[in-house]
C-alpha cells in the first residue's frame, strides 16, 4: 500500500482515487478527534466534509512534502473550532473561545486484557482526574496517547510552541499523578498505550 505522502502527491495532481483513499484513511480518526470537542455529529461531519472540499479545491496550491496526518489534524481542528464558535456565537453563548470547548476523553469499552472490574475502577479514577484538567490538557493527552503524535506535531496542531507543548503535557501528567501516584501513572500510561482508539 502506498504511503500517505505518495497518496497525497497523487491527489495533488488530480488523482481522484487517491483523494478517496485519504478520505477513507482519515475520516474515522478525524471524527473521533472531533467528538472530543463536541458530540454534535452534524458539526463534526460537516467540518470533515468542508476540510476535504477545501483540500480538493486547493490541491495545486498545497505543499507536496508534508506530514499528511499532522496537516489533516491541524486543518480539521481549525475548521471544527471555527464552525463550533460560529454556532456558539449564533446562539449568543457567553463562552465562545476554544478555551471553553469541553474536549472529552473516553476509554474504549472493549478492553479484554484487564478484568472488567479493574478497567471500570481505572476508568472512574481517570474520569475524575480528567474532569479536573483543562480542555487543552485533555486534548494533549488524547493526541499523545491515542493518536501517537510527536510533541512537534501536537504543537503544530494546537498552535503552541514545542516548549509550551511540553509544559502543557507535563502539567497534565502532574494532574494524573495527584490521582494515581507516581507508580499509578506508569500503570495508567501503559494502560492507555494498550487501549488506543
Amino acid at each position: 500500500m502506498n504511503s500517505d505522502l505518495q497518496i497525497w502527491q497523487m491527489f495533488q495532481v488530480g488523482h481522484e482515487a487517491s483523494f478517496k483513499i485519504l478520505f477513507e484513511r482519515y475520516n474515522n480518526s478525524l471524527y473521533n478527534y472531533g467528538f472530543k470537542f463536541t458530540q454534535d455529529n452534524a458539526i463534526i461531519e460537516d467540518s470533515i466534509q468542508e476540510l476535504f472540499v477545501k483540500l480538493w479545491s486547493n490541491k495545486e496550491n498545497l505543499n507536496n512534502d508534508v506530514s499528511v496526518k499532522n496537516y489533516l489534524y491541524k486543518s480539521f481542528r481549525r475548521t471544527l473550532v471555527k464552525n463550533i464558535e460560529q454556532i456558539v456565537k449564533r446562539n449568543n453563548a457567553v463562552n465562545s473561545s476554544i478555551e471553553h470547548l469541553p474536549f472529552t476523553i473516553e476509554l474504549p469499552h472493549d478492553v479484554s486484557m484487564i478484568r472488567k472490574e479493574r478497567v471500570l475502577e481505572i476508568k472512574d479514577k481517570l474520569d475524575q482526574a480528567l474532569s479536573r484538567m483543562s480542555p487543552r490538557q485533555r486534548e494533549i493527552i488524547h493526541l499523545r496517547f491515542f493518536d501517537e503524535l510527536t510533541y512537534a506535531e501536537i504543537a503544530n496542531i494546537m498552535g503552541l510552541s514545542t516548549k509550551d507543548t511540553y509544559k502543557l503535557y507535563y502539567r497534565a501528567l502532574d494532574n494524573l499523578k495527584k490521582h494515581f501516584g507516581k507508580f499509578g501513572v506508569l500503570v495508567l500510561l501503559h494502560f492507555l498505550n494498550q487501549v488506543k482508539m
